[in-house]
């Protein structure tokens, strides 16, 4: 999926300087240093290099496996919503590469400023974006219409990129994407079902949703988890928590959901 027109990746760029003395940002498991590009397509340009924190390494292994999984997947459906959207409602989903600087695992990918966070995996909608917002929540209900009610593709984050003088090349540029399915396939991030029905919980249709016939929703719909801006990420070993049918009974066995802090004052 790297070469898709919906993918934004490194391009031929291989190699990067890290930046340690400059963080970008930081939530509790992770954190982003600064970077630039070292020759080919993206000679000097800014990358962003997101590492886990030393405690969490245990984690670290599972998200990088998932990882490129879940870009490939949220490339697909945004090439698919590419097709049917106007051409200044296009998405283009970042997948990046794990470079080892220092014998420590990293993913770098192109840098993206003016940050803003759309939506969460656990039912977290950002209401207050405008249009820019409704096109993100609509995206993820497009991508549980198109899979057949297997999946959505949520927390959703990044910007949206204005050309003021050339709208058509105006896009939405989003990053650290997560997708919640029914068979819990796509690691840490995967809330399963109870991440579906989370989002229809709280999800409005809205101008950009039913667009060329009815679109299939969740019908059925609890909100399993406080919601948050956070994103929220289960290990493996508890991934059995989400098989629980009772609210209070899974609410009680919490202490598996780890919950990353969103840092507002980040600029990737």
């Amino acid at each position: 999926m790297s070469n898709s027109s919906a993918a934004r990746t490194n391009l031929s760029s291989d190699r990067v300087t890290l930046h340690r003395s400059c963080v970008l940002g930081e939530g509790a498991f992770r954190t982003a240093y600064a970077g630039t590009y070292i020759g080919g397509n993206r000679n000097s340009q800014e990358a962003v290099c997101k590492c886990f924190k030393g405690q969490y390494t245990g984690l670290e292994n599972e998200y990088f496996r998932a990882d490129f999984q879940v870009a490939d997947k949220a490339i697909q459906y945004a090439e698919e919503w590419n097709d049917i959207c106007s051409r200044d409602e296009t998405i283009l989903i970042t997948k990046g590469d794990v470079h080892t600087i220092g014998g420590k695992m990293y993913l770098v990918e192109p840098l993206i400023r003016n940050f803003t966070k759309f939506t969460s995996n656990n039912g977290w909608i950002a209401h207050d974006e405008g249009w820019v917002g409704e096109a993100m929540e609509a995206f993820t209900h497009f991508s549980y219409h198109r899979s057949g009610g297997n999946l959505i593709v949520c927390d959703l984050q990044g910007r949206y990129r204005h050309k003021r003088y050339n709208q058509s090349k105006s896009r939405f540029e989003l990053t650290d994407v997560a997708v919640c399915s029914r068979r819990c396939q796509y690691g840490p991030t995967d809330l399963g079902e109870k991440g579906i029905d989370s989002f229809f919980h709280n999800h409005v249709c809205n101008q950009f949703c039913n667009v060329n016939g009815r679109w299939q929703r969740h019908r059925a719909t609890t909100q399993w988890f406080p919601k948050s801006s956070s994103t929220s990420m289960i290990r493996s070993s508890q991934a059995r928590l989400l098989n629980l049918g009772n609210r209070s009974t899974f609410r009680s066995g919490f202490g598996g959901i780890l919950e990353e802090d969103s840092d507002d004052s980040d600029c990737w």
